[in-house]
């Protein structure tokens, strides 16, 4: 195999391990090139050029489904029908030999089109619940490689665990790693805890963390909020001049970040959670209600069971999610599950090679 094209778009769910997958497949395989393609969203080209990426664009900015509006609906359905086109033409250009799908409403068109030319395609689902590409995928014959041991609706002979590929990390000293981040104030005593809200940034849970911290049983505890700054400071509890939450600007690059935390706060986003379990980080997962099919609550279950952490849900009340923190701050960060990396895209690229119907060299 050369030529191997990589759909993926929406957030950075889905782009992040698709390029994880890429960037492992160019150390390892330097004979293939590897063809990114993703949608319009201004923030898809923020994530792959911040990574180092310049992805191919299909003119589309989300699925009709979605559209608010008879307008914006018209719109996407246009972008539709020109990214059929436009993928026809990296197709004829590049001749793919095989396409893998990581989802996001971008996966659609390449996904007929690939079956309509009888390129091999196989759809990576992050979540614990297959979305609608993935289940057209299947309807298609395609194979489907899941990041988990679930994969609803599907019965386990319809897909094949492989994990999720997470990027690379070179974990350092906290020390130094609270300078990288660029933090003017003394390294804080205590253990730390990471706020994530996921790429789009959950203002709900930078909420809750307010109301987290300003108990005194966390005094000693300090809180840092990724993706804060644009947002501004949330409300923390001062002590001796000082506060223990701290705010910083979105990570490309997570070594500093997972190198600080001792435990984590965080939405229930697949690739995220695939991160905190490859590093052992102890967290309470907060799964977001409005995702579709609820798959973070499935992405959460699947998580705690291989993993150390909790599930605490909004509609429960505030004080045990506290009481839920607490509690995985009394254990330490695991060390019995050491992060190797590569696995799950090794596995990712076998399922290729059985899908093409020879071995990949």
């Amino acid at each position: 195999m050369k030529r191997l094209c990589i759909v993926a778009g929406g957030t950075g769910g889905h782009i992040v391990p698709a390029i994880a997958f890429g960037e492992w497949i160019r150390e390892n395989h330097k004979e293939v090139n590897v063809f990114f393609v993703c949608g319009t969203r201004p923030m898809e080209r923020e994530i792959y050029s911040g990574l180092g990426f310049d992805p191919i664009t299909l003119p589309i900015s989300g699925s009709p489904l979605g559209a608010d509006g008879i307008k914006d609906k018209a719109s996407r359905l246009l972008g539709l029908y020109r990214s059929i086109f436009e993928f026809r033409r990296l197709i004829r250009r590049h001749s793919f030999d095989a396409c893998v799908l990581f989802g996001g409403y971008v996966s659609l068109i390449p996904l007929l089109l690939c079956h309509f030319y009888g390129i091999p395609v196989i759809a990576h689902e992050q979540n614990a619940t297959a979305g609608k590409t993935t289940r057209l995928a299947r309807f298609l014959g395609k194979k489907i490689a899941s990041g988990w041991e679930v994969c609803s609706p599907f019965s386990p002979c319809d897909f094949h665990r492989t994990g999720i590929p997470v990027r690379r990390f070179n974990l350092g000293p906290p020390e130094k790693a609270w300078s990288s981040l660029g933090f003017r104030v003394p390294f804080p005593k205590g253990k730390i805890v990471g706020v994530l809200g996921g790429s789009l940034i959950s203002q709900r849970l930078i909420q809750l963390s307010g109301f987290v911290v300003n108990d005194p049983v966390f005094d000693r505890v300090s809180f840092i909020i990724l993706g804060g700054v644009e947002k501004g400071r949330p409300p923390g509890r001062k002590e001796d001049g000082g506060c223990n939450v701290y705010v910083t600007e979105k990570q490309r690059d997570m070594s500093g970040f997972y190198s600080l935390i001792d435990a984590a706060l965080t939405r229930g986003g697949a690739s995220t959670l695939a991160e905190l379990g490859a590093l052992g980080i102890p967290s309470v997962v907060i799964p977001w209600a409005g995702a579709s099919d609820d798959h973070q609550e499935m992405n959460a279950r699947c998580f705690l069971e291989s993993n150390i952490g909790e599930i605490w849900r909004e509609d429960e009340a505030p004080e045990s999610l506290k009481e839920s923190l607490f509690r995985i701050l009394q254990g330490e960060r695991a060390s019995w599950r050491p992060y190797i990396e590569g696995d799950e895209s090794e596995s990712l690229w076998r399922l290729i090679s059985s899908s093409i119907g020879r071995e990949i060299i």
